[in-house]
């Protein structure tokens, strides 16, 4: 169990995990997309969300201010290099972010597929290489495949995010069986 702290951080329990380094006590990301800036601010403080996700190439919300206002000092930022086609594309993406003062995490999605939008695991591989080299914290989005997550993992990925489900299909975790090998297995 943790306790709620108004400046939207969380405070330390027994039930904590680390990643990249950092310690949090809160399991919920939030996602940033699509929501106005003082609904991202409210649902950070309320929930006690400790990283949000932002879509770098989104980040123009045609808003007063920006998404790096609305998330609290103190939560960790996860950039995630969405509508990249290629491991070079995120890559710069990534660095973007970086350079924008989102931090060193990154959620690298490499989507050449536009029908299904299923991730590209060989470019999400090369992509992983390449920051980690450069010292980012990276979780990579992954179609659940355990020889893919352990090519991540030696290419420095801090974790692995497996697909649930094909984006906006609204059917449920379908991949559940080949999620619970990356488990057991990484």
């Amino acid at each position: 169990m943790t306790e709620h702290i108004a400046s939207g951080a969380v405070a330390p329990s027994a039930d904590t995990w680390t990643l990249g380094g950092k310690e949090f006590a809160s399991r919920f990301i939030l996602g940033s997309g699509k929501f106005r800036l003082d609904v991202v601010r409210a649902a950070v403080e309320d929930a006690g969300a400790q990283i949000v996700t932002l879509a770098v190439r989104r980040a123009n919300t045609n808003q007063e201010g920006s998404i790096l206002d609305a998330v609290p000092e103190g939560v960790t930022l996860l950039p995630n290099t969405s509508g990249a086609r290629t491991a070079e594309e995120a890559v710069r993406i990534a660095r973007l972010a970086r350079e924008l003062g989102c931090g060193d995490f990154v959620k690298v999605e490499v989507i050449r597929d536009a029908r299904y939008l299923l991730p590209d695991n060989a470019e999400t591989v090369r992509a992983t290489d390449m920051l980690a080299s450069e010292g980012f914290t990276v979780l990579p989005y992954m179609y659940p495949d355990l020889n893919v997550a352990r090519d991540l993992v030696s290419a420095g990925a801090a974790a692995v995010m497996p697909l649930g489900a094909p984006i906006g299909s609204n059917r449920g975790l379908v991949t559940r069986d080949f999620i619970r090998i990356l488990i057991e297995e990484i």
